[in-house]
């Protein structure tokens, strides 16, 4: 016998099935709306930390944090804080830009962590910036099964690492307009970048004829098996110059980041005693050749009071610091100069010589007679530097040109601080390459600006250079 009531036990049954199934399928609708919802807006939120950290840390790199705006990562220790929603820091700013940290849902922090497992940072006090963004979402049909909130979170960190790099010409000077107007110039070696422009000017580079073809890690420095590098303006142009050929593997890097001074840490000399006057060399002897065109005389280092000039003579260096408290260092016609031979090393140079230049007066060589001249040992507290400028000097501009080949084997170092070129625009060096001129430089050249012309020929051979440790931004986390 059936029971009379199995017919409204069956229909409860099939409601009890329906519901369970309704619940079912709004779970599993729920689950893919909000579950993409959730993953959508943890994409978001790793960009908005990624852009806040970058932000953050290039502020620091730049010196611009610790404006009345902006007054965060000041100090050797700086605090971790949390963004309100009009906050006008730069990582809240650019949290705020990519769509985090503007309501309530929110959560931006910042902190400084002070070391990175894995990672070379530089030196500076407040090396890496960590963003953490955090946003509480409302579910929309998950809430009937699952909870009615759920929490998504990003982190990024971003640092001033160090990197060791030799990049031929570096431009210094942070706004200036043609920074950079160069033809015919050629880097041979090297790592993979050779020319950086600091200039945020869109005209930074301009008329800028650099081959690079031949430059890279894979030549040894005479330009025959390098395959190209890179070359980076922070400003402009948008395109790479013309007349710059960058090689098979070059790369034009536009905006690329400042790279800051690498001789920043190298201390300027102190003012020694009077040098001993220059002395009569006989031919052929420590390094006078056998037949100068005209007579040999040898330099000793110390303070030269005005400067040294060589005219008519054969000019022949001791290793040594020499200090030009006026009037630079160079020469006019028929002025060689060159290293003396068997003398002991320097203490503070090496086998080489660094020139000093403080007060009025400029760097020049090549004027109708030739240069051939060593820097600093790399490894000396010089780094491998031979023409040293002052970096408080008032605006000048230095000559290697006009005539007689020139050989210098060492780094020029001829720029101002960057803190001097923003406060006064026009107080920077200028280092003008021209003339008729054979010039090979086994170095660096740092300067504030630079330019060729005429029909020089001018050839970088980064193998003898010193790679040096320079600052530079990256995400690292």
């Amino acid at each position: 016998m059936i029971p009379l009531n199995a017919g409204r036990e069956s229909g409860q049954a099939i409601i009890l099935v329906v519901v369970c199934l309704s619940v079912f399928m709004i779970g599993a609708l729920g689950l893919a709306i909000d579950g993409g919802q959730l993953y959508a807006h943890r994409q978001m939120a790793q960009t908005a930390a990624d852009a806040a950290a970058q932000a953050g840390i290039q502020s620091i790199f730049n010196g611009t944090n610790s404006t009345s705006l902006n007054p965060f990562g000041t100090g050797t220790s700086p605090a971790a804080f949390t963004c309100a929603t009009s906050d006008l820091r730069t990582p809240c700013v650019y949290a705020r830009y990519n769509g985090f940290g503007g309501t309530a849902d929110d959560l931006v922090t910042v902190s400084f962590p002070l070391a990175e497992s894995g990672v070379t940072l530089a030196s500076d006090p407040v090396a890496v910036v960590r963003v953490t963004v955090q946003r509480v979402l409302h579910t929309s049909l998950i809430q009937f099964v699952g909870p009615s909130t759920s929490t998504i979170m990003a982190t990024a960190e971003a640092a001033i690492v160090g990197k060791m790099s030799a990049v031929s010409l570096l431009i210094t000077h942070p706004t200036l307009a043609n920074a950079l107007s160069t033809s015919g110039v050629r880097v041979c070696g090297g790592s993979g970048k050779s020319v950086q422009v600091n200039s945020s000017n869109i005209s930074a580079a301009s008329g800028a004829g650099v081959d690079l073809s031949h430059a890279g890690p894979n030549d040894p420095g005479n330009c025959t098996t390098g395959t190209g590098a890179d070359f980076g303006s922070f400003g402009g142009p948008a395109i790479v110059p013309v007349g710059t050929s960058l090689g098979t593997t070059g790369h034009y890097v536009q905006p690329a980041s400042p790279i800051l001074d690498p001789y920043a840490d190298v201390p300027a000399p102190a003012k020694p005693a009077a040098a001993l006057a220059k002395a009569p060399l006989a031919a052929g002897v420590s390094g006078c050749p056998v037949s100068p065109a005209k007579p040999c005389y040898l330099y000793s280092p110390g303070l030269y009071p005005t400067g040294i000039t060589v005219k008519n003579e054969t000019a022949v260096f001791k290793p040594g610091l020499y200090y030009m408290n006026s009037g630079g260092f160079g020469n006019d016609a028929n002025g060689p100069m060159m290293m003396a031979t068997g003398f002991p090393a320097d203490a503070s140079t090496g086998a080489g010589m660094v020139v000093y230049n403080t007060g009025i007066g400029t760097f020049t060589a090549g004027a109708n007679a030739s240069a051939l001249l060593l820097g600093a040992d790399n490894g000396s507290p010089y780094k491998g530097i031979l023409f040293f400028e002052d970096r408080t000097a008032t605006a000048q501009t230095h000559t290697l040109g006009g005539g007689g080949d020139i050989v210098l084997t060492g780094s020029i170092y001829l720029t101002n601080t960057l803190a001097i070129m923003k406060a006064t625009p026009s107080q920077y060096q200028t280092l003008s390459m021209g003339g008729n001129s054979s010039i090979v430089i086994n170095g660096l050249i740092v300067v504030g600006a630079a330019s060729t012309s005429g029909t020089a020929s001018i050839t970088f051979n980064l193998s003898a250079a010193p790679a040096l440790l320079v600052r530079q931004i990256a995400l690292v986390r």
